[in-house]
């Protein structure tokens, strides 16, 4: 890949917070095929097809939520839309804390995984069941 390649797109003066690069500043940050190229100050915009002013804004990597209730129509209240609670919450990996069960793992793929509308998602169960 030719680093003269223009980048797909540039976030401009967002706060940028990675703990594992000990980034906590104001930079810019590009994106070339879907992955990070460049976390810095003053990236020039005409090196990138589309840019973004994020001032004022974090910028931070795919956030994990490590209890969710996702599991829409079985749980009751609880159980919020997988996409909305997310990726269009900035949240990357999702976990579901008891809201599908052995017992319930049809309903699971009906209701949360075959409507999920990011066609990158995966969806991986860990599933408990206790035999009486």
């Amino acid at each position: 890949m030719s680093d003269n390649k223009p980048y797909d797109l540039l976030l401009r003066g967002g706060h940028v917070i990675c703990p594992a690069s000990g980034i906590n500043g104001v930079m810019d940050v590009a994106v070339r095929d879907g992955k990070v190229a460049a976390v810095q100050k003053d990236i020039l915009p005409a090196t990138a097809k589309e840019t973004i002013d994020v001032r004022g804004r974090l910028v931070l990597p795919g956030m994990i939520d490590t209890h969710a209730h996702v599991y829409r129509y079985v749980s009751g209240r609880f159980g919020m839309d997988a996409d909305m609670v997310g990726v269009h919450s900035g949240v990357t990996t999702v976990i579901d804390q008891g809201g599908p069960s052995c017992m319930t793992l049809p309903g699971f793929r009906h209701f949360v995984a075959e409507p999920a509308k990011n066609p990158g998602l995966r969806i991986s169960v860990v599933l408990s069941c206790r035999r009486a």
